[in-house]
Parts: C-alpha cells; sequence; structure tokens
C-alpha cells in the first residue's frame, strides 16, 4: 500500500510486436491480434513470442491453450489452432466488423457482437447461427458470457447470462435458441441519451459495473438496481480497467489510477505514454485482476496493464519485483 501511494510499485516493459487492434490477457499470456493477417501470443514474464499465425484482420481476440477465437473487420469470426495455426471454424452471417466475442466450451456456444447492430449465438463445434439478437441502436463493441454467482429476478447460481453493450446501453439476454427471444432487462445511465458509457464492461457474476462521464455506476446483478455511483469529479471521463471487492482500476489519457473502493478515493497513479486510442476499448485491458479484492502479500505479481503503441510496440505496466 506504501508503494502504492508513493506510486513505486510498478514498472513497465515493453514487446516489440506489430499494429496491434485487439487484446487479451490470460494467466501470464498476452494475445495480440493485428489489421496485419497475424495474431501473436506472448509470455509476458519473458518477453518471448510463444505462438505467431497468419489469421484475418483481428478487431477482438480471445484464447485458451488450444485455440484462438478471433473477430474481424471482415465481418466474420474464425477459430484458429495455436500448433498448427490452421483455421478449424469460420462463422458467416454479421453485416458488418465483428468488435468483441466470447465463448463457451462448455455450453459449445460463441458469441459476437458487431457493428451491423447484432448479437449472434453460435453453436461453436457447429458453425451454425442460432440466434440473432436484435434491439441495439449502435455498434455492439462488447459481448460477455458469463456464470451468474447470485440468485435474481430471472436467474439462478450457475446460469449462464449473455451480456451486450453499446455506447448507450447494456442488454441482458437469456441464452435459448427460441427465435426472436426478447432482451430480459436493458441498463442505462440517461434515458435521453444525453451520457455516454465508456467502451469497457465489468461483470463477475454478481454487479455490473461500466464508466460513463458522471462516474463509475454498478448494479446489483440480482434486483439489477444501481448500488451505487462512484464520482470521480477531480477528473473527467476516466476509463474503468478492473473493479473488485477493494480496488478499481482505471485510466485516462495520461494515467493509470487506482481507487480504494471502501473510501472511493484515488490512492495512486501511474504515468502512460501516448497510446493508440480506441473508441471501442480494444487496445488496452487489464492484466491481472485478484490484487483488486485486496492485496494479499502474494498477488502483487505479474501484469497490471497492456496497451498497443504507435510505433507497434505494446506497453506494460507491470508489478515491481519484490526486492
Amino acid at each position: 500500500m506504501k508503494q502504492l501511494e508513493d506510486h513505486e510499485a510498478f514498472e513497465t516493459s515493453s514487446l516489440i510486436g506489430h499494429r496491434v487492434y485487439a487484446l487479451y490477457y490470460k494467466d501470464g499470456l498476452l494475445c495480440t491480434g493485428s489489421d496485419d493477417l497475424s495474431a501473436k501470443l506472448w509470455d509476458v514474464t519473458t518477453g518471448q513470442c510463444v505462438y505467431g499465425i497468419q489469421t484475418h484482420t483481428c478487431a477482438a481476440v480471445k484464447f485458451d491453450e488450444q485455440k484462438l477465437v478471433t473477430g474481424s473487420f471482415d465481418n466474420t469470426v474464425a477459430c484458429w489452432e495455436w500448433s498448427s495455426g490452421a483455421r478449424t471454424q469460420h462463422f458467416r452471417g454479421h453485416t458488418g466488423a465483428v468488435f468483441s466475442v466470447d465463448y463457451s466450451d462448455e455450453l459449445d456456444i460463441l458469441v459476437s457482437g458487431s457493428s451491423d447492430f447484432t448479437v449472434k449465438v453460435w453453436a461453436l463445434s457447429a458453425e451454425t447461427c442460432l440466434n440473432t439478437l436484435t434491439g441495439q441502436t449502435e455498434w455492439v463493441t462488447k459481448v460477455v458470457l458469463q456464470k451468474c454467482k447470485v440468485k435474481s429476478l430471472l436467474h439462478s447460481p450457475g446460469d449462464y447470462i449473455l451480456l451486450s453493450a453499446d455506447k448507450y446501453e447494456i442488454k441482458i439476454w437469456p441464452i435459448g435458441k427460441e427465435i426472436n427471444c426478447k432482451c430480459l432487462k436493458t441498463l442505462s445511465v440517461s434515458e435521453d441519451r444525453s451520457i455516454c458509457l465508456q467502451p469497457r464492461l465489468h461483470f463477475d457474476g454478481k454487479y455490473i459495473v461500466c464508466s460513463s462521464a458522471l462516474g463509475l455506476y454498478q448494479w446489483d446483478f440480482a434486483s439489477y438496481d444501481i448500488l451505487r455511483v462512484i464520482k470521480t469529479p477531480e477528473r473527467a471521463n476516466l476509463a474503468l480497467l478492473g473493479f473488485g471487492d477493494v480496488f478499481a482500476l482505471l485510466f485516462d489519457n495520461r494515467f493509470l489510477y487506482i481507487m480504494d473502493l471502501r473510501t472511493e478515493s484515488l490512492i495512486s497513479h501511474w504515468p502512460l505514454p501516448e497510446y493508440r486510442k480506441s473508441k471501442r476499448g480494444s487496445s488496452f485491458l487489464a492484466g491481472e485482476v485478484s490484487w483488486l479484492n485486496g492485496l494479499d502479500g502474494h498477488n502483487d505479481t505479474g501484469l497490471v496493464f497492456a496497451t498497443s503503441m504507435p510505433d507497434h510496440s505494446i506497453h506494460l505496466v507491470l508489478w515491481k519485483e519484490h526486492s
């Protein structure tokens, strides 16, 4: 905590990569997707490129040990095998760029959000479209497939939830196969659309959190009620990177910020270089997030933040090694 408050807890590094339009982080590995028809998987600790494969143009990426799923500016979604680089599935049907993807091997479902204002639900192994969800009125910049952790008005713990977000609204959907299925709930911060949502959406099965010009909005998933609005008056339009029980990670054009959610005050900041801006929120992300639930003496290691740079490098902010 003292190092955070003295702005001495972090260090920076960089990966020399390619022109990055999409990032995804998991278990010490960072995937970068480009419009140069390639994707790379990096070991953040060593800085080594583990895999580099030829793809289509990447607007969104998500991966596991075996495969990479990409949403593309060519209006399609594809699955690729890391080890061979082969494209194993190709999903066609959107009429605009695919800006967000998520999937569940357990459900055998892939979901995609597009600039055509729709969300599509696909059978992952069969490559068939199960449903097209309409109702968003702007680019769908985020889709999230996540298990519910609380009993809500419409869900039980363990149920899978599908969220989609555009710049004004967050929609909660059933994951059924009924055609023309209706949105369960729509969340927004202003009925007259005068306030935009920032392109980062947090959902951990209990709370939905999104930032706006008015501050951070936290919804209780059990009731869909707004639990609190955390004002950030000293700096307008802080974007959300991560949200936990104790801390939130925020940033703007110049700094990373850590907020203590118990006091709702900013306790630390870290300078950022002139990174590549992304209206979709695709060119920056939080790394390890367990520390946001409280520092335990072991979880202050690894990647904190990554963003793509104009010189085609990837700027990393890491916890400083313990001396």
